[in-house]
């Protein structure tokens, strides 16, 4: 089992912005990750809720932001990551950060309590630079998730156990023995609460907590977060988004 792999995902995120690009709807564009080498598009397609309308269509998420985690005594690259946002709400919603600068946009409290609301549909997606075990991939977002979940569950009736029940169902999703280089995570945050888990390109059935998807997404952009650069990388490209908005 490689040791070392819990204390470098424990640490998460290190990012920095990239350049704005315009928005294309007939082809995303390709950006690219510096340090990774990695490339995500510009936007994607939401992944529906399960229990979405039989007539339902899949939102356009854009590119808002993305980075990656390095080791820190040898700069080893663990993964890049990438944070998605539903482009209607990007254009009405934010539209107020319109001219600003990515600095000041970076240091917004009100623009990462805003993106923590259940209110529109939000994508994080991880691609690995390394293999690294299963088995520390799930401690190391048990170790991030158990307090936030047990803070906002505080007030609710029931035993730890009971508080943390959904994180159980979750942890099983992890059933490779290793994440191999280049393998993919997405997170979904539905508008509804639950969350979608795909894990290369396998997706787990959702889970109806929005308890679980608040504290995961919060372990990027909450006050406390994992990674105060990764933080403002995933609001980096958004005055670009909004600059490049028809």
């Amino acid at each position: 089992m490689l040791h070392t792999a819990p204390a470098l995902l424990t640490l998460f995120l290190g990012a920095a912005p990239a350049p704005a690009l315009v928005v294309q709807d007939a082809k995303p564009v390709m950006v690219e990750e510096k340090e990774s080498d990695h490339e995500y598009p510009a936007w994607v397609r939401s992944t529906l809720e399960e229990n979405a309308a039989e007539d339902a269509k899949p939102a356009t998420l854009d590119l808002m932001g993305l980075g990656v985690r390095e080791k820190t005594i040898f700069k080893v690259n663990v993964y890049s990551f990438a944070l998605y946002v539903d482009r209607a709400f990007v254009r009405k919603d934010l539209a107020g950060y319109k001219g600003k600068k990515a600095k000041a946009v970076e240091k917004d409290k009100a623009l990462f309590k805003t993106l923590l609301t259940q209110n529109t549909v939000k994508e994080l997606r991880m691609r690995f630079c390394r293999d690294v075990e299963a088995e520390d991939v799930v401690e190391a977002f048990e170790d991030s998730l158990k307090p936030r979940m047990l803070k906002l569950k505080e007030k609710a009736k029931g035993t730890e156990a009971e508080k943390l029940k959904t994180l159980e169902t979750f942890r099983g999703f992890f059933s490779l023995d290793e994440l191999k280089d280049g393998m993919e995570l997405r997170f979904t945050w539905h508008a509804d609460g639950s969350l979608s888990t795909v894990v290369n390109g396998e997706r787990s059935p959702d889970i109806a907590d929005p308890t679980l998807a608040k504290a995961l997404f919060d372990v990027y952009l909450g006050e406390d977060p994992i990674s105060s650069s990764g933080k403002k990388g995933l609001v980096g490209r958004l005055p670009g988004l909004l600059d490049a908005a028809k």
